[in-house]
């Protein structure tokens, strides 16, 4: 097997795909001007009292101290004002699964369902992201053609939804995690034929299954693909400019998909063979000097099963096995934390990235996975950076979306209250725009 090519910048496998232009119409004004409380740029500094941003059409023009950010002299101007909110970048959620309802039912099931039908749901999920300040998202899984057909509808003005950067179909062994998606391969050569059939259908990034899941039938505390399996997969992958992103939750699929040169690792939940999960101080340290980033979606671990079963035990009580799934829960949730505690002192990179959809997690909780990496040692403004400027890096976004600055794409979200104190605040959405088009 060859050496696998070095990743590089984000920014240089950025598919061209994710920057087509939006159709929704523009504002007839050219200038549109956003006052609040507050303005949080997204590029890491302090808040913004009294602060601003200038739109002018699909760009950001402006955004500093309120007093310093006017529209050109004489020119006609749209003026938004919240004396009582936030003003963010737009966020950003690198994995969602467009295809689910995020009511709890198993993937299996969801995944019986008609392409038909799964686009509908897609539909409804994307535009109920967006009116929550999620203005840019990225789907880590859809059966067939359904996310791509949802991406064409949106740029045609057929439905309103966020920017959406899609791997279509994840790859995964044959009776792997997700293989009813549709991209079900083994070996180099099928794996490699693999990546340039996404691609041909329009994959914005690869998305390997490199353990298996909650699949009915995988392996989770196990690699599924060998390691020159996954060396094939990123060796196709960045030779066309494609990011790479690893679901692991076996420490020897984390290993291997380091080994083969892997953009982020999602979940990380250090699995060993007999099922129990042991931090490996040495490997966190090779995540960090590689510089791969992290997506630990906590909430989807941690959050909707344990709120349910909290709920139903003061209302109705538990069955046995539910009681048993809540301690299990209880026993690994402050574990889970240490651990993201420890890898973030060891210099691991993480971002937002909820597993909404999939699962107990709805669209509509964003601010609880950040609000997670908060209890686990960051403050809240880190939290922010890992939805907004971090995530976009994560992307190949990072000129694009994730700050507030002149020339980028005016996505925008204002929120009611102070977000860099709680970011549960983000749960209060005032407006949201959309290159430069507020969104009713």
């Amino acid at each position: 097997m060859a050496p696998v090519p070095q990743a590089g910048t984000a920014e240089a496998r950025n598919p061209n795909r994710s920057e087509e232009p939006h159709v929704m119409a523009q504002p007839q004004t050219p200038f549109q001007l956003v006052r609040a409380k507050y303005l949080i740029d997204g590029k890491g500094g302090a808040p913004v009292e009294n602060g601003a941003v200038l739109l002018e059409g699909a760009r950001v023009r402006a955004a500093g101290p309120a007093r310093s950010v006017a529209a050109p002299e004489g020119a006609p101007v749209e003026v938004h004002e919240f004396p009582d909110g936030a003003i963010l970048p737009g966020l950003i959620d690198v994995h969602t699964h467009l295809n689910y309802p995020g009511d709890g039912t198993h993937t299996n099931d969801v995944m019986k369902e008609g392409d038909d039908i799964l686009l509908m749901q897609s539909i409804v999920n994307a535009h109920s992201y967006l009116l929550r300040g999620v203005t840019t998202m990225r789907d880590n899984g859809a059966k067939n053609n359904t996310t791509f057909s949802l991406r064409e509808g949106i740029r045609r003005g057929l439905a309103q939804g966020p920017r959406l950067v899609l791997c279509g179909n994840p790859l995964t062994i044959t009776g792997g995690h997700m293989w009813q998606m549709g991209a079900e391969a083994d070996g180099v050569n099928e794996v490699t034929k693999g990546v340039r059939r996404l691609i041909q259908m329009g994959a914005d990034y690869i998305k390997v299954a490199v353990t298996g899941g909650t699949t009915l039938g995988t392996y989770p505390n196990l690699p599924s693909y060998n390691l020159e399996e996954v060396q094939g997969i990123v060796w196709e992958a960045h030779k066309f400019q494609r990011l790479v992103a690893a679901h692991a939750h076996a420490t020897q699929g984390i290993l291997n998909a380091l080994d083969a040169g892997i953009d982020m690792i999602i979940h990380c939940t250090w699995r060993e063979p007999d099922g129990t999960s042991r931090y490996r101080e040495d490997v966190a340290a090779r995540i960090a000097e590689v510089g791969a980033w992290v997506n630990p979606t906590l909430y989807q671990m941690l959050g909707g099963t344990r709120e349910r079963l909290l709920q139903k035990k003061e209302s109705a009580g538990l069955t046995p096995s539910e009681q048993a799934r809540l301690d299990d829960i209880q026993r690994f949730s402050p574990q889970r934390l240490d651990q993201i505690r420890k890898m973030k002192d060891a210099g691991v990179k993480f971002v937002t990235g909820t597993d909404c959809g999939w699962g107990e997690m709805p669209f509509d909780r964003i601010h609880r996975e950040m609000d997670l990496f908060v209890q686990a040692g960051f403050t809240p403004a880190q939290a922010i950076l890992t939805a907004t400027r971090d995530a976009a890096g994560s992307l190949g976004l990072g000129h694009l979306v994730g700050t507030l600055e002149p020339g980028k794409e005016a996505d925008v979200a204002v929120f009611r209250g102070a977000p860099h104190r709680d970011v549960n605040d983000i749960a209060n959405v005032l407006a949201v725009f959309q290159a430069g088009h507020r969104v009713r």
